[in-house]
């Protein structure tokens, strides 16, 4: 659970942008108009009637279908439309609801809810997996191969539990003076082995019984043949239990693809570097198919509305920097945005787009080709983060004396 919360938090970011765009890849102002209408109908304004939808807010959505692909391996989600056959909402599918058949040398799919089938076979479906097998129909999930390692940390944590209440916890022993019991036995029955022995085991079993339903603040009476102690543990096997423990946590931390934290467990600081890049590239699997999912849907809706392009939805890369550490990132971003717009190699709309995530507003000069920037010989921006431009400064001003030197007097 908690790898699965932490993955859904970093791969669904608070930003995202939508660019339509026509068939030969650039950036067209009326698709991408169209698509911002599309998402914001669907996931904001509901049913145009004011009854109760199926609609969820984008940011919900991606968190269920995001949730089925780390469990199922694959998100499925359908492009609904009204009687008048305008979309109106995103709907998910469950994936373990899915039946796949072969049909025409390729994978068709069926939804079997309550024993009825629905056909899937309809261009408003969309189906993304994750990592699946070519030769499969189903998909697999990423979590599968922290199936083991749960098991035997599960087993191992009931084996410690029962170790430490016998190391820890107090246990009562009752020592019996075998003398003493035969002294006291009547002779008919210490003549007779047998009867002797049953008369021993029941002597056990009572005095047994007496102690295991014993409360801790009952008192406890016997005779003086019986003594109590309390029985100490054996060895500390801390150092074996430490080794079994780290193996088990490393191959919890593989199997679910987080970090060390999210599960509780410490990393070394030497690993803490390598270990965010590999998370954030398991975080930004998801945040890619999320990206897929969604283009493709808002493609299937401004097509069925009469615009022959495609939709691009990006979600904002996962970043685990606070927002304030970013923003001499992003002024160098906004550097590189605007040269490019200056010399003509970007549009206005795409470079607004990737600056704000909106078209640029009515009115706005037209700024591309137009070398507004001095030609590219605008200052760079300096990265307080980073040691190119302290290494750049010095470079720049080497240490050659400009003075000749002077003879000390002594």
């Amino acid at each position: 659970g908690s790898s699965v919360s932490m993955l859904l938090r970093t791969a669904i970011t608070d930003k995202f942008t939508v660019v339509g765009r026509d068939l030969d890849g650039q950036v067209d102002a009326t698709f991408t108009s169209a698509a911002h209408e599309v998402l914001r109908r669907m996931t904001f304004l509901g049913n145009a009637d004011g009854s109760f939808g199926a609609q969820q807010g984008l940011y919900s959505l991606s968190c269920s279908l995001g949730l089925d692909a780390l469990q199922s391996g694959a998100m499925a989600l359908e492009v609904a439309l009204d009687k008048a056959s305008i979309p109106s909402s995103f709907n998910q599918v469950a994936v373990s609801t899915l039946v796949a058949y072969e049909e025409d040398k390729a994978y068709k799919y069926k939804q079997k809810i309550g024993g009825d089938e629905i056909d899937l076979d309809i261009p408003t479906f969309i189906y993304v997996a994750i990592d699946q097998n070519i030769t499969e129909a189903y998909p697999t999930s990423p979590l599968t191969s922290a199936i083991q390692p749960i098991l035997s940390d599960f087993e191992f944590n009931n084996d410690m539990r029962k170790a430490l209440k016998r190391a820890v916890l107090p246990r009562l022993s009752a020592v019996i003076d075998s003398e003493r019991v035969r002294k006291l036995t009547p002779p008919e029955i210490v003549a007779d082995p047998d009867k002797f022995a049953e008369y021993q085991n029941a002597i056990v079993s009572s005095i047994e019984g007496v102690i295991n339903d014993l409360n801790p603040e009952d008192a406890l009476v016997s005779f003086d043949m019986v003594a109590f102690s309390y029985v100490e543990g054996g060895h500390d096997p801390s150092a074996i239990i430490e080794r079994v423990q780290k193996v088990l946590n490393a191959k919890l931390v593989s199997g679910t693809r987080t970090l060390p934290v999210t599960l509780g467990f410490a990393g070394t600081s030497g690993a803490g570097s390598a270990e965010s890049l590999l998370f954030l590239k398991q975080a930004d699997s998801l945040r890619l198919s999320l990206n897929e999912l969604f283009s493709r849907a808002l493609t299937v809706a401004i097509r069925l509305l009469g615009h022959d392009g495609y939709v691009e939805f990006t979600y904002a890369a996962p970043n685990l920097k606070p927002e304030e550490e970013l923003e001499a990132f992003k002024a160098m971003t906004q550097s590189r945005v605007l040269e490019l717009l200056s010399i003509g190699f970007m549009t206005d709309e795409e470079a607004c787009i990737q600056l704000t995530g909106h078209l640029p507003p009515a009115g706005a000069p037209k700024l591309s080709g137009t070398m507004f920037r001095g030609g590219g010989t605008s200052q760079p921006i300096e990265n307080p983060t980073s040691n190119t431009s302290n290494a750049s400064e010095k470079a720049a001003t080497p240490n050659t004396p400009t003075q000749p030197k002077t003879r000390k007097q002594s």
